[in-house]
């Protein structure tokens, strides 16, 4: 379904080489080809055209045409669409969101209360001076205890990865008038144990590396005896492994005062163990996407050393050759060495704007 930059409603349109990918807390995407001569065009080619992709009778996401590209004349069009969850990467946490960017008086914003009231507190509190049609539903208190602050960062940057780790997912919905309403959602557990034998395909691969830190000391503002440390431990690690491995975390430019315990869990859960298989998953009557599974659910895996729950993510495709195809799957699968490196660099990317901020 198309729309344009204010949610006006265009046209639908279905039947045509397609496909989406979607997973738990990353920005969706989607991608069509067409005619150039196809009814839509004009309709998506408007600067700042959005669409919203539907599948099996439900609305997936919606999210702009971020980009065109075709040949001709009398050729194809491919249109890419990315959701409404990269806002949370193109708004930032102020110190002061009330206050104009020269009245910001301290260092961080901080947020303390559990993963979901973080991120919407933070998030409510932006949208005010943002002025944009959003709405936040209230907390239920989902999650753990965590802090999250803020400087200047990406929202997604701070407050997803404490989601992610409590296996929350931020969810969007939309009203008649494309107002964007914000919530949280925790993901479902599927009942049963998926192994080789029972839905993973004949290609996977796993992994499981020893933590490289199960201590972190956090080394905070001032000199000498005078500069603060907080030191942040995992003891069930420690007595799952037998061992004790020390870490030390540089947080200089924190602020003065702040609970550096923050930066230690950050630390530790990075250093931790590594564990996890890539696989697609084979769809059937009793594992089918929309009706026993969404996105970001969890289903227990047991391959090899590794044994734990993984998010599911899932991949769409339509053609008229083929037809539809959906492809659950676990872990990070790519098809290509760019893939990786891509992944590689959004992580040195995301570590850069941290530090240029403080």
């Amino acid at each position: 379904m198309v729309y344009d930059r204010t949610g006006r409603y265009k046209r639908e349109f279905a039947g045509v080489d397609s496909a989406a990918d979607m997973d738990p807390n990353v920005i969706p995407t989607s991608s069509f080809t067409i005619d150039d001569s196809h009814v839509a065009i004009d309709a998506i080619s408007e600067k700042g055209a959005r669409c919203a992709v539907w599948f099996r009778g439900e609305e997936q996401f919606r999210g702009i045409v971020h980009e065109l590209r075709g040949s001709g004349p009398r050729g194809k069009v491919t249109a890419g669409v990315r959701g409404d969850l990269r806002k949370l990467w193109h708004w930032h946490g102020r110190p002061v969101p009330t206050a104009e960017v020269t009245a910001q008086n301290v260092e961080y914003a901080t947020y303390s209360g559990t993963s979901e009231e973080n991120f919407k507190a933070a998030l409510e509190a932006n949208l005010v001076r943002l002025g944009v049609p959003w709405t936040v539903e209230p907390s239920r208190g989902l999650g753990k205890p965590a802090t999250a602050q803020l400087r200047f960062h990406p929202l997604a940057d701070k407050l997803l990865p404490a989601l992610t780790e409590h296996n929350l997912m931020v969810v969007l919905a939309y009203d008649d008038a494309y107002r964007v309403h914000v919530d949280v959602r925790e993901s479902k557990l599927i009942l049963g144990t998926l192994t080789h034998e029972s839905g993973i395909s004949d290609s996977y691969t796993y992994e499981r590396v020893e933590p490289t830190a199960t201590r972190v000391i956090v080394g905070g503002r001032k000199e000498g005896v005078e500069r603060e440390f907080a030191e942040v431990r995992d003891p069930a690690l420690e007595a799952d492994w037998g061992d004790v491995i020390e870490s030390f975390q540089d947080a200089r430019n924190s602020e003065e005062g702040s609970d550096l315990s923050v930066e230690g869990r950050e630390t530790l859960a990075a250093a931790g163990i590594t564990s996890g298989v890539s696989s697609v998953l084979a769809e059937t009557n009793a594992f089918r996407f929309g009706k026993t599974y969404r996105v970001g659910d969890r289903v227990r895996v047991q391959v090899g050393p590794v044994d734990r729950e993984q998010q599911i993510g899932v991949g769409i495709t339509d053609s008229v050759e083929e037809g539809v195809l959906v492809t659950p799957r676990i872990g990070e699968v790519t098809e290509s060495t760019n893939a990786v490196l891509a992944a590689q660099i959004a992580r040195l990317a995301k570590t850069q704007r941290d530090a240029g901020r403080r």
